[in-house]
């Protein structure tokens, strides 16, 4: 019977694995691992320990940067544990300097990074618009600023800068809230927690730990640094309205959902309803959460979310939602009908379903094939060491959400990462070797870093770095509007995406089979609009902010 058995499991393995070659072999795109040739040797570190704390559970998060100004984008990776945090060596997170040739160089060294923190996730901006790209990264304790020096070294201004926090911070975000050309921070929190706060969960008799589900610990508030424009920042949380709001917050994305030319900010949440902060000028926020119809879903039930982004998903010009949620849960589609409005679609478009039995964390929108349209990348995994049953398992296999362009999904992986089973965290995209295909990084919980190569046959591409005058430096904030024969596409530069991490800020745009542009519309943060003209495919370009515009 054993025998008989093992022969079975293994022709049903072994169909699996020729199904799975059969249908790579029809994927006109592959993403392959290459973190190992790469030299992105990583290892991520959740520091488990018998008392089952909490933040264990959660990390960790990346940024993608060009903290040297080579025109190669550079990996920042957060590590987390021993838990509780104790400075130990081993905890340190990792930067790695792209050596342009398809490798990468461990510099944290070099760096001056010395963060021993029990790490939650980085966003990558340069808050002082001196030109370099400066880190921020989150931590259960407190969070770290560090300054880019611009010769390759870093300095810690936490404590001058004023933005240290307390508590858990989870993502966070740099954006231009205020219009005066510099970049403000909003920080995400998960839960009012402390190690001393770490409830019994489990078998009381036997003694026997296990997570406790976060909502047995209250909600708390996210925080709101206004920048001094001076190297230091003012905590404005509570002025802003944003302190008002109490959450179990992860994910961050901020965009102008409402097209009128302020950023807005929208928090996935953890069993509580998720924020959406309308932008009312002035450092001020409103809560439209439930009034916009992306607070729930259109049961009324709010969900675990996780990871969070925004794009233009059915190429109508308007900056939709989606959000990776926990097991049991469909990921949602929240399409903006435009005036801050947005229905829920996640069924209907497909975006949902597959996900049930799956908890998704890092999600990323990128042009897969560079056909003009924007695919949908998820990273899973479990919280809990769960048993492998009736489809539910620790480790998951990411997703790779086909877009037809109208907001229709399929889920299709192709390649050997979108059958391997980890526990995925953080994810973010970048064009590392500047070949112009988009490729994934992901940070795993207790796993390998791994970087997802897009290889294949692609379309045209066009790329584009901003540089700010009036407005911030690296224009972040800013919106591109793209004119081809295959119609519209709107991008947004941002900084703080997905879970914990922070993508590309190049701007990138698939071009199909053309390679002209009919025209290409610049709206700065400062409220500049330019038109830009010698535009070239496949490369990318610097565009630099008039002095005016229409």
């Amino acid at each position: 019977m054993r025998w008989g058995a093992a022969v079975v499991a293994l022709l049903g393995l072994t169909g699996l694995l020729l199904a799975a070659s059969a249908r790579d072999s029809v994927c006109p795109f592959v993403f392959t691992d290459v973190a190992s040739a790469a030299g992105l040797r990583f290892v991520h570190e959740r520091g488990a320990t018998r008392e089952h704390q909490l933040p264990e559970t959660m990390g960790s998060g990346i940024a993608w940067l060009d903290y040297d100004n080579d025109g190669w984008m550079d990996l920042y990776v957060v590590q987390s544990g021993p838990f509780p945090p104790n400075g130990s060596p081993r905890a340190r997170d990792r930067l790695f300097h792209n050596n342009g040739n398809g490798t990468f160089t461990d510099v944290t060294d070099k760096a001056g990074l010395r963060d021993a923190a029990y790490g939650m996730g980085a966003v990558a901006a340069d808050y002082d618009n001196d030109g370099f790209t400066d880190l921020f990264v989150t931590n259960f304790g407190g969070n770290i600023l560090y300054h880019n020096n611009g010769d390759g070294t870093f300095t810690d201004v936490t404590a001058k800068a004023g933005v240290a926090g307390a508590g858990w911070s989870t993502s966070a975000a740099f954006a231009d809230f205020d219009g005066d050309g510099f970049l403000d921070l909003f920080v995400v929190r998960y839960l009012d927690y402390t190690v001393e706060k770490n409830y019994f969960c489990g078998d009381l008799v036997k003694g026997r730990r296990e997570y406790c589900h976060p909502t047995l610990y209250p909600p708390i508030s996210n925080l709101l640094y206004r920048n001094n424009r001076d190297g230091t920042f003012t905590d404005i949380s509570e002025s802003s309205g944003i302190s008002r709001s109490l959450g179990k917050g992860l994910g961050v994305v901020v965009a102008d959902f409402d097209d009128d030319g302020r950023p807005d900010i929208y928090v996935a949440n953890d069993t509580t309803m998720n924020f959406l902060f309308h932008n009312l000028g002035g450092g001020k926020f409103e809560d439209v959460s439930l009034l916009s119809g992306a607070g729930v879903n259109s049961a009324g039930r709010a969900f675990g979310g996780m990871g969070v982004n925004a794009g233009d998903l059915d190429g109508d010009g308007r900056l939709d939602i989606v959000v990776a949620n926990f097991e049991a849960e469909p990921n949602s589609f929240f399409r903006n009908l435009g005036s801050g409005v947005f229905e829920d679609v996640s069924s209907a478009s497909g975006f949902g379903p597959p996900a049930f039995l799956f908890s998704g964390f890092g999600i990323n929108l990128l042009d897969v094939g560079n056909a003009g349209r924007l695919d949908v990348f998820i990273s899973n995994g479990h919280v809990l060491e769960v048993p492998r049953m009736q489809g539910v398992t620790y480790a998951e296999r990411p997703f790779l959400m086909w877009n037809d362009g109208k907001g229709r999904f399929m889920e299709r992986g192709c390649g050997e990462p979108f059958r391997r089973e980890l526990v995925g965290r953080g994810s973010a995209t970048a064009d590392y070797d500047n070949d112009g295909a988009v490729d994934i990084a992901v940070s795993n919980s207790g796993g390998p870093l791994q970087l997802l190569r897009n290889e294949g046959k692609h379309g045209h591409w066009i790329g584009f770095v901003l540089v700010g005058k009036k407005s911030n430096r690296q224009g972040i904030g800013a919106r591109l509007t793209l004119e081809t024969e295959g119609g519209r596409q709107v991008r947004e530069v941002r900084a703080g995406e997905s879970y914990l991490s922070s993508s590309d800020p190049r701007v990138h745009f698939g071009l199909g089979n053309s390679t002209s542009v009919k025209s290409l519309e610049v709206r700065w943060p400062s409220g500049i609009v330019q038109k830009v003209t010698q535009v070239v495919a496949d490369r990318y370009q610097r565009i630099e902010e008039p002095s005016s515009g229409r």
